[in-house]
């Protein structure tokens, strides 16, 4: 009974993690300033503190971290999934 309710509980934050994740695998638009700095902006005045603007990232670009975790929490979901079908046959 204990591991029942932890399966269900896993179940809904996998849910909720799969769900966030789906809309963030991408990089997204912005661009990587000459001192490393990280802009979201794209447009006039981009990294003008920063030295210059050194490369703009790609929007279409996918995050392998962010995909790695998504796969992971798939897969662990699956799992817990499947065990939990198999103690209520029980």
């Amino acid at each position: 009974m204990f591991y029942q309710n932890i399966i269900s509980k896993l179940q809904y934050f996998l849910i909720f993690t799969i769900a966030t994740f789906l809309f963030s695998c991408t990089k997204g638009k912005g661009a990587i300033c000459n001192d490393g700095w990280r802009s979201h902006s794209v447009g006039s005045g981009t990294c003008s503190w920063h030295g210059g603007i050194d490369h703009y990232i790609d929007p279409n670009e996918i995050d392998i971290f962010k995909t790695t975790v998504l796969v992971l929490v798939i897969l662990v979901g699956l799992v817990l999934f499947f065990l939990s079908q198999n103690q209520n046959k029980k």
